[in-house]
């Protein structure tokens, strides 16, 4: 790949040098301005024209701000634009350095923009090195990972679409997992942790110890049941829990079981993804499912005698996304938009 490399360059030297042998060291090619030469335009123009051509941005942001040029941006400023305009990649890296004035509020633009999963900060040459080499391996496993439409294939492909069957109109939550790379062949490590993983659902609060769990096996599946819940494992690496959201009618409440509470949706959600996750990167899909005639609401608190159904037959809702690296905080933000997205699309 070439990388553009965009910094200030007086008194950044041996970050860029840092950054030139971080990028070389991962066979990759470093573009920096140091290297342009004579050309028959500006250097300017010749870093937009550099830009254009990278396939990723590594952008290194200290204290200084730097040149600043007749629009007010600084060159640095113009290269991210130019990138964030362009769709290109980029690789934030921020001084830990306070930073004042025009600089802070460019900090500010990056930090808004790179949604977190190649920001990092630095303190050192060594630290900038290392923070460029573990973000370019990033990139190179997303770029490598399978796409939305093979993973929804092998998704289709799990037994009953990893549902089920006859009990398909009760609401029902399922965080599905496949990790990238692959982890083809875990399931025999997997078999012998039932026990170890009910343990986990229930300090999620997911489960009770009373409940218990029966074991699943299948040639290529392991797993468990236990009250309201299934876990599966696949031989590829996939993983999926499905959980019910069922809130049951009481006397006072006839209609609770037709509401579906976004708060709970939220908190199972977030476990879900505490268990089954252990800091892989992948793809991710959050479904829910039984919906068809259900609000979107918390359920009433006092006493109700009238409701208003809605009038929508879909079963099932699903929102997917590849995460590398993944983070609580990476996922919380994309929970962020499914919570929005389901909201919308039952409000209509």
């Amino acid at each position: 790949m070439k990388v553009f490399v965009s910094s200030v360059v007086r008194n950044f030297e041996q970050y860029r040098a840092a950054a030139r042998k971080a990028v070389s060291l991962l066979g990759h090619t470093p573009v920096m301005c140091e290297d342009f030469g004579a050309r028959p335009y500006s250097s300017q123009d010749a870093c937009m024209t550099e830009v254009d051509q990278a396939d990723v941005v590594v952008l290194i942001l200290g204290a200084d701000f730097g040149f600043q040029t007749s629009s007010g941006e600084s060159v640095t400023q113009q290269e991210f634009r130019r990138a964030k305009a362009g769709g290109k990649p980029i690789l934030a890296f921020l001084q830990d350095t306070p930073v004042e004035g025009a600089q802070k509020e460019f900090q500010w633009e990056v930090s808004d923009y790179v949604d977190g999963l190649f920001r990092a900060t630095f303190a050192s040459e060594h630290d900038l090195s290392d923070g460029i080499v573990r973000a370019l391996n990033q990139l190179t496993v997303s770029r490598q990972a399978i796409t939305e439409q093979e993973f929804i294939r092998q998704l289709q492909q799990r037994p009953n679409n990893g549902r089920w069957g006859s009990r398909n109109e009760e609401t029902r939550l399922e965080l599905a997992f496949l990790p990238q790379p692959a982890l083809a062949g875990s399931l025999r490590v997997v078999h012998a942790q039932h026990e170890a993983f009910f343990l986990k659902l229930c300090q999620a609060g997911l489960s009770m110890l009373k409940a218990g769990y029966d074991d699943f096996d299948s040639a290529e599946l392991t797993g468990l049941d236990t009250k309201g819940l299934v876990w599966r494992h696949h031989d590829s690496g996939m993983s999926w829990l499905s959980i019910s959201l069922a809130t049951p009618s009481s006397s006072s409440n006839p209609f609770n079981s037709y509401c579906i509470s976004p708060s709970l949706v939220r908190k199972t959600a977030q476990a879900a993804f505490d268990v089954l996750n252990e800091g892989k990167g992948g793809w991710f899909q959050l479904g829910l499912y039984g919906v068809a005639y259900k609000q979107f609401a918390e359920p009433p608190t006092g006493s109700t005698s009238s409701f208003s159904m809605p009038h929508r037959s879909e079963q099932s809702l699903e929102e997917r996304q590849l995460m590398i690296p993944v983070s609580p905080g990476t996922y919380s933000r994309w929970l962020d938009d499914v919570m929005f997205s389901f909201a919308r699309k039952l409000s209509m």
